[in-house]
């Protein structure tokens, strides 16, 4: 009997028409909103007039053109909840991406507006209307209280744009560069991490050196994470000055000169070519060799093995692979493209780890 009449006073409960979401605190709805879409958010007002202003508390703002019928209403959009706002706002967050190309003008403006709001987290992913030699805006790179960074930016000839020769960002931690360009600091050696004195993540995707830069020195004594993805060309090199790095990522065409300081916390590496349609260069021995002694876990792509397969089978190119002392643990990734059989990735496997203590090692076949 009790149990019927707590039911029909649950029942009541649901019809009574009363709207409990707008019963809750202004901070739990604007924690809701936050895992919006902005526009969707800002559509919330038109709810009731509990809703009119609350949107105006967001602090994390996600502004992508492709959520607009087209991009003058997406520019509309931005100009007015961002660069033209009048009342005064806190912005903690930024994730900015848009379709097609966008005016250098009205992209000086929303960092403009980063800048002066002092936001901790920016994302952008722009196509500039500019021709060749654009570089980013100074003031991006000067903003004091960016903890992480991701920027994607291309011009209109599809060429990449140029960074600063050396980064601010007193207080970053993450950073992501896609499709920028370094120039030499000094010499022919761009050096602009340098004074990035938090940094803990870098990511480098598709970038470049600018004519005449030849080295990308990387030297930082906070990073700790370091994936380097389709970057620079075979004849360029990479030095490595980062003596609390504990896990590296490289996603490359061959980079034949890589050089690394003393590297005692390293201890994840993922190495993965992109082609073996080259001379038999073992540059990939010259890269195990700098990470042997005291990486933990391993993965490797089966292409990475058909280059040190090809090195192994012929006399002139044979090398003896380095001692992976510490070594715990190798993982492997089978690729349909590969031309390695199962019994030739073992046998790999194997040579590459003739004088080393045998780790656990997982062969993963994406083949089947």
């Amino acid at each position: 009997m009790k149990m019927k009449k707590r039911q029909r006073k649950s029942e009541r409960d649901r019809n009574d028409g009363k709207d409990r979401l707008s019963d809750l605190p202004d901070g739990v709805l604007l924690y809701i909103m936050k895992f919006m879409k902005t526009k969707h958010a800002v559509r919330t007002s038109v709810l009731s007039k509990r809703w009119k202003d609350l949107w105006k508390g967001l602090t994390d703002y996600t502004l992508h053109s492709q959520d607009f019928i087209s991009l003058s209403r997406f520019k509309e959009f931005v100009n007015w909840i961002l660069i033209d706002r009048v009342h005064p706002f806190t912005l903690h967050s930024l994730d900015f991406s848009r379709h097609g190309c966008i005016g250098h003008n009205f992209l000086h403006r929303i960092i403009q507006c980063v800048a002066v709001h002092n936001v901790q987290k920016l994302t952008i992913h722009v196509n500039l209307d500019v021709m060749d030699d654009f570089e980013l805006p100074i003031n991006l790179f000067k903003c004091e209280s960016l903890t992480f960074l991701k920027l994607s930016a291309q011009s209109i000839t599809r060429t990449m744009v140029k960074c600063p020769k050396s980064l601010g960002l007193p207080v970053l931690k993450t950073l992501h560069l896609m499709n920028v360009t370094f120039t030499a600091t000094y010499d022919d050696c761009a050096d602009p991490f340098s004074t990035c004195n938090m940094l803990n993540t870098l990511v480098i995707d598709h970038c470049a050196l600018r004519r005449g830069t030849t080295v990308l020195r990387i030297s930082n004594s906070n990073l700790s994470s370091l994936t380097i993805l389709d970057t620079l060309e075979p004849a360029h090199k990479i030095e490595l000055a980062t003596p609390n790095l504990s896990s590296l990522t490289i996603r490359s065409d061959p980079i034949r000169q890589l050089t690394a300081c003393n590297l005692p916390f390293l201890e994840e590496v993922n190495i993965t070519c992109r082609y073996t349609n080259m001379p038999n260069d073992p540059f990939i021995f010259t890269w195990l060799q700098l990470l042997a002694d005291n990486v933990k876990i391993m993965t490797l792509c089966s292409r990475t093995l058909e280059i040190i397969h090809n090195l192994s089978t012929h006399d002139s190119t044979k090398v003896q692979p380095p001692c992976f002392g510490r070594l715990k643990s190798l993982k492997v990734y089978a690729y349909p493209y590969t031309k390695l059989s199962d019994d030739g990735i073992s046998s790999t496997v194997a040579y590459l780890l003739q004088n080393s203590p045998q780790p656990r090692v997982v062969i993963i076949n994406h083949r089947k």
